[in-house]
């Protein structure tokens, strides 16, 4: 399992998910800005895109 994951993820993955981590503390939830809604939007399609990407090698590492 722990090989699937080195193949689904690089090392700029680590820092994509640092930056979320960074921003999504700092954010004022109360008073988002269109940048922020963006951010947030572009983010949870990454993990989506992400998800689907281990789920195809799971399924190919499976045969």
């Amino acid at each position: 399992m722990l090989e699937l994951l080195k193949k689904a993820f690089d090392k700029f993955d680590g820092l994509i998910i640092l930056a979320a981590v960074f921003l999504f503390a700092h954010f004022d939830y109360n008073n988002l800005s269109l940048l922020d809604k963006i951010y947030i939007a572009s983010f949870a399609f990454w993990s989506v895109t992400k998800l689907i990407r281990l789920y195809i090698l799971y399924k190919n590492e499976q045969k």
